[in-house]
């Protein structure tokens, strides 16, 4: 890279650098010399010397009747950067204060293996709305990161005062998970519903803050976490959706449900084949 490319680079024009560097090279000159030397026109020299003058890099003396073009030292072109940059800093508040910026990219950040997906389940727990909606199947979640870990989880999120709408998919529904009792709603802060038996959703979706969070069935084994505000609010209109749809504890009849819950049982034997066995 040539110095006149090096000099564009801290600010320059290309122009402003011809002029600059002949002026260096000539030492003491007059206008004529500067012409030749830079290859610019007269009249863009004596408009680049302007410039060059008001950064202190030339100044200008009289000899004789002429004047006389003098190149300042080297150390102006630094004073004159760490100028700009003090006067970058002082307005870089008020720059951010009006700026808007039309295209936010989301951060996604991608999670596998037991240990990574309770990992998701502790960054719900970071939250500053204090609450957390959820769409799961109890039985997945139980068998993706362990029921000792759910438990624990759940008491946790209690502790810290963050409350959790649960919407559980009805046909994977275990009844011997001791927080399926709705006499432990309360008491874990937890408002409860009940999809309705036709929906299979296989993942399990946490919605909190500006975040919406992934975690695959035990067969796959990743889950992944995407910070959008426009995103979170998406899926919230959605889960609000299946959340208006779904019942309480007591409007449900599990009974009748139980030939529908086997049959599909059977339909997605696959599960079997999961990601934990291959680990």
């Amino acid at each position: 890279m040539s110095l006149e490319q090096d000099l564009k680079l801290i600010g320059l024009e290309e122009k402003e650098a011809k002029v600059y560097l002949a002026a260096l090279e000539l030492g003491p000159t007059n206008i004529q010399n500067l012409t030749k030397k830079s290859g610019i026109k007269r009249s863009t020299v004596y408009e680049m010397i302007k410039n060059l003058q008001a950064m202190g890099l030339i100044s200008e003396t009289i000899k004789g009747k002429r004047k006389i073009y003098v190149a300042s030292e080297p150390e102006n072109l630094k004073r004159n950067i760490k100028a700009k940059e003090q006067l970058f800093n002082e307005i870089l508040p008020e720059l951010k204060s009006i700026s808007n910026i039309g295209f936010v990219k989301p951060k996604i950040t991608f999670y596998e293996n037991r240990e990574g997906l309770r990992n998701i389940y502790r960054d719900t727990l970071k939250i500053k709305n204090k609450l957390v909606l959820w769409v799961s199947t109890t039985q997945n979640i139980a068998d993706t990161i362990g029921e000792k870990f759910l438990e624990e989880y759940i008491e946790e999120r209690a502790k810290k005062k963050i409350w959790s709408k649960a919407l559980h998919i009805t046909f994977k529904k275990i009844f011997e998970y001791k927080y399926l009792n709705p006499e432990t709603y309360e008491k874990t802060l937890r408002e409860v519903r009940f999809a309705p038996s036709e929906i299979d959703l296989p993942n399990t979706i946490a919605i909190y803050d500006d975040k919406v969070a992934v975690i695959s069935s035990r067969k796959e084994g990743f889950g992944f976490v995407v910070e959008s505000k426009d995103y979170a609010k998406t899926m919230k209109v959605f889960y609000n959706l299946l959340w208006n749809i779904s019942k309480p504890w007591h409007e449900m009849d599990f009974d009748s449900q139980d030939k529908n819950m086997e049959n599909k049982e059977i339909n997605n034997s696959d599960d079997d084949l999961d990601y934990w066995a291959k680990v």
